[in-house]
């Protein structure tokens, strides 16, 4: 399994260091940088959009892929009831989050329109994500990597027309871009569908077609045996996207402040990006391992290969991308690089760390069910987040909300690492403690002295930063290289 983990990782991080860093810094920035405070507001109202996936999801996706990965010959009875599942809460979704941005939250006029195509795309995402739980979910590994990118170099297609063809100079509409967004999403939702359907010609009419009273109960079974990941899905929301929505809402000039935000933002959602490839490739891996050895001994290997890997790659990027904080706001917005954009870039790239631990050790709990325990420890963070915000939005703004997404990631993986240990026979060795320790110490050291003391451009010293990441992982020995060699050849 470690073999097929790290084939399909390569693959995964191959594909989409080719395309979404692209999309990231060649579309969204450039938008960013035409648009200005228009797209402060498109920010905040992209985090609205999660505030209530909850209801547009419904845990379906982590549900369906842990249900069919432990039991593929199931696909056929639950794939279409989960579709029209998916289908009626994606309609309630709509409904719900329009009424609640309208009437709760004081969003009017323009905001509302725009706020509808983010929640349509949304639902899209949704769905493009619940199709590829079913591919994946069968062991087709490969071909889910390949599809993992496909919505982005199909934005990248459809926003480059626009940007570069259809509205190449001056002021450049935020909804259009919405609007390319959903043409890009729905292709690629066509796409995958036509693919699993040839993969597997499952049914598409519902078991209790015709029949309201059995689809009803049925609904209610399915809605009941997801809640306990719709909780995860509320919770985990909740607290990752509070941050933007508080600080347009709280500041009077809060627009121009979530732009602020979402500068520094796109950075470290361009990072994540790899913490999320981990957990969406190790989910199905775990839950077919646990199903096997209920004891969860089989996994330790790959828990430990996975930790080391992100936590080696997280710490890495993110010291490289604070020392060089200044210099890259400088070179993504050259017009209005300030020191207040890069200090909040400065504190939230560190934010990548506990995400990335927060990645590996809760997809093990999800994979196993233990999700419960991972709720009571999301509720904590929603309040610690919450609290850190309304604290120190009000004076620190950007930096305020960086900092409050610092300690609540934090916390969340310190709860997660705990459970792990709680419930499976994980506990580390001394020497790999002392591995992961002197990486995280010695690493940003060196990028430090390597930063401050060459005197080069600086790109150049952010490139070496980076490589003495490499370097560290390989003297350090954090990764057992011969133990993995000869799974490549077995």
């Amino acid at each position: 399994m470690k073999r097929e983990f790290l084939i399909n990782l390569l693959l995964l991080f191959l594909i989409n260091l080719l395309i979404k860093p692209f999309f990231i810094f060649g579309i969204d920035l450039a938008v960013q940088n035409r648009t200005g405070a228009d797209y402060g507001l498109y920010f905040a109202l992209f985090n609205v959009t999660y505030l209530f996936q909850i209801i547009g999801d419904f845990g379906v996706q982590n549900f369906n892929n842990r249900h069919v990965s432990q039991h593929p010959q199931l696909l056929g009875k639950y794939f279409p009831n989960l579709l029209a599942l998916k289908l009626l809460l994606s309609f309630v979704y709509l409904t719900v989050s329009l009424f609640f941005a309208w009437a709760l939250m004081g969003y009017e006029g323009r905001a509302l329109p725009l706020l509808l195509i983010l929640l349509f795309n949304q639902a899209l995402v949704q769905m493009l994500l619940f199709l590829r739980s079913n591919i994946s979910g069968m062991g087709h590994y490969r071909l889910d990597s390949f599809l993992s990118a496909l919505d982005k170099l199909l934005m990248i297609a459809t926003c480059g027309l626009l940007l570069w063809v259809l509205e190449p100079t001056g002021a450049l509409l935020i909804e259009h871009f919405a609007l390319a967004q959903t043409a890009a999403l729905f292709l690629a939702v066509l796409v995958v569908f036509v693919l699993l359907r040839r993969l597997h010609p499952v049914p598409l009419k519902p078991s209790w077609a015709g029949n309201w009273k059995s689809g009803r109960a049925s609904m209610l079974l399915l809605l009941r045996e997801s809640i306990p990941y719709a909780l995860v899905l509320l919770l985990m929301t909740a607290y990752t996207r509070l941050d933007a929505v508080l600080l347009e809402r709280l500041l009077p000039d809060g627009a121009a402040h979530a732009d602020v935000y979402a500068g520094a933002y796109r950075l470290l959602d361009a990072a994540n990006m790899f913490g999320f490839l981990f957990a969406t490739l190790l989910l199905p891996m775990f839950a077919r391992m646990l199903r096997q050895d209920r004891s969860g001994a089989s996994v330790r290997p790959l828990v430990s290969l996975g930790f080391k890997l992100i936590w080696a790659g997280s710490i890495t990027l993110a010291s490289a991308v604070f020392l060089a904080r200044q210099d890259l706001v400088q070179l993504m917005m050259p017009l209005r690089a300030t020191a207040y954009r890069w200090d909040t870039l400065g504190i939230l790239i560190w934010t990548f760390v506990p995400v990335s631990v927060t990645y590996i050790f809760s997809t093990l709990l999800t994979a196993s069910g233990r999700l419960m325990a991972m709720n009571r420890f999301f509720a904590l963070g929603l309040v610690l987040g919450a609290t850190l915000n309304l604290t120190l939005i009000p004076q620190f703004q950007a930096v305020g909300s960086a900092w409050a997404t610092l300690l609540t990631q934090s916390f969340i993986a310190a709860a997660m690492v705990f459970l792990c240990f709680r419930f499976f026979p994980l506990k580390p060795s001394w020497k790999g403690m002392l591995q992961v320790g002197a990486f995280g110490i010695l690493v940003p050291v060196a990028q430090s002295f390597i930063y401050n003391g060459l005197d080069v451009v600086w790109y150049g010293r952010f490139v070496l930063a980076l490589v003495c990441g490499l370097v560290g992982l390989l003297v350090l020995r954090l990764v057992d290289w011969r133990g993995l060699k000869s799974s490549f050849k077995s």
